[in-house]
């Protein structure tokens, strides 16, 4: 269903003419009961972005709204030359690269990583499969921060130009930028550049502008019924009529969520088929 077919069946089940706007409000209202209340993921997203040595702080998505994970990686770029089938490379800088990242490039083995650090020249597990020239990447460990709240934060590291790997997170407040949009606070300090890989959960583009969306692709029930609701609620239409369209509403959410909150969240490998109790 797409935004012209549910706005033209809000207006045949009410049987009642609305105005753009009133119907977009409608629509709107609808959306954000739903993705406030069932965790779907298809509403989760995956954003990296880069954490400089000495500030601890991590400006989060525009779009952001919750966090499902945190985590950061060392990470470094920088050039280097190599002989096939030797065990070394010569990098242009040595800054941020670490014993036990995993590096790849041109020439590069599969698997390579760093074993022993001597200035520029590197060192790997693996031998070169040809000539390495270019820019390569070296990348470390996940590293999966855990959630605090700030004043944990600031009290066990008190003093913010004591840095080392982060190993905590939260949610510092409105950004100095932009007070609109989030910002996070880490502990301790980073003492060097890391990556930070965030997934969240967000709303996506409303069907309203998008004139699609997944809901109204996939789950369609409980989109038009919640706008029914809300239409109906604006109308003051009848209690019966009313109590029947979030009856309707209430039963398509409950599909959602089992979809959401319960499938999407297990296999049958490790949870085994969904059953119903036999009487």
């Amino acid at each position: 269903m797409n935004y012209a077919e549910l706005t033209a069946a809000i207006e045949d089940y009410t049987e009642n003419t609305f105005t753009a706007t009133e119907l977009s409000i409608f629509v709107e209202q609808a959306e954000q009961r739903i993705y406030s209340m069932v965790q779907l993921a298809n509403l989760r997203k995956n954003q990296t972005g880069t954490i400089t040595s000495g500030n601890k702080y991590l400006s989060a998505p525009n779009d952001y709204l919750s966090t499902y994970s945190l985590a950061v990686y060392t990470y470094a770029t920088p050039t280097a030359t190599g002989i096939s089938a030797a065990f070394t490379i010569i990098v242009s800088s040595a800054t941020d690269i670490a014993v036990g990242q995993i590096v790849t490039g041109s020439g590069i083995g599969i698997g390579a990583q760093v074993t022993v650090i001597n200035g520029t020249t590197i060192t790997l597990s693996v031998a070169n499969s040809s000539t390495v020239s270019g820019a390569m990447v070296f990348q470390g460990d996940y590293l999966y921060l855990l959630n605090k709240d700030v004043n944990f934060i600031r009290e066990v590291y008190p003093n913010p130009a004591s840095t080392a790997e982060p190993k905590y997170y939260a949610i510092f407040g409105p950004q100095s930028n932009d007070v609109n949009e989030l910002s996070f606070i880490l502990g301790p300090t980073p003492d060097q550049t890391y990556k930070a890989e965030l997934h969240y959960y967000y709303y996506p583009e409303s069907i309203v502008t998008a004139g699609t969306s997944w809901l109204g692709e996939n789950f369609d029930s409980a989109l038009l019924y919640g706008s029914l609701v809300e239409a109906y609620t604006f109308m003051k239409g009848e209690q019966d009529m009313m109590a029947l369209y979030d009856t309707k509403y209430k039963e398509a959410m409950a599909l959602l969520k089992n979809l959401g909150d319960g499938k999407q969240r297990a296999d049958t490998y490790r949870d085994g088929q969904v059953k119903i109790r036999v009487q």
